[in-house]
């Protein structure tokens, strides 16, 4: 694997919604890492492997809400009781409109929902909601290097 690629979790049970997800990262980011676990228990032994260090926290994770075996929510708050937590992006990823799953996953942690859309167009979007995370992130990253250069100094 290229560690320069960004590294993706997709934790998602429904084989279209995941082919769609692949070719909206392929056209808005191009290469990625992803690693794609189609039920919340897999996903939960990855987290498990990175909380033993065994793993290496992935850069953005997408997350279903409605998973078997662990839901979104329960991987969600796994994934915030990792060290270095505060570096990875989550990002719901949801058929759900219901306002109380909106607001839960926020209030554990997701960086956006993200409401799947039977419009073709409006869930490739999902790409541009990755690749504007993932740039922001970049962005800050650069910022805090320069600050601590600058406090070096």
């Amino acid at each position: 694997m290229n560690s320069s690629l960004p590294r993706i979790l997709l934790a998602e049970d429904n084989e279209a919604d995941v082919y769609m997800i692949q070719k909206a990262l392929a056209t808005y980011l191009g290469q990625v890492e992803l690693q794609v676990f189609n039920n919340g228990e897999a996903a939960m032994r990855l987290v498990d492997r990175v909380l033993k260090g065994v793993e290496v926290l992935p850069d953005l994770a997408l997350i279903d809400l409605n998973l078997p075996r662990f839901d979104g929510l329960e991987i969600l708050q796994r994934l915030r009781e990792v060290p270095g937590r505060e570096k990875l992006l989550v990002i719901v990823v949801t058929s759900s409109d219901a306002p109380q799953d909106r607001k839960d996953a926020l209030e554990m942690g997701a960086d956006c929902y993200f409401r799947k859309s039977s419009d073709l167009a409006q869930f490739m979007e999902i790409g541009t909601v990755v690749r504007n995370l993932l740039a922001q992130r970049a962005s800050e990253d650069i910022a805090a290097k320069s600050a601590g250069v600058a406090n070096d100094v």
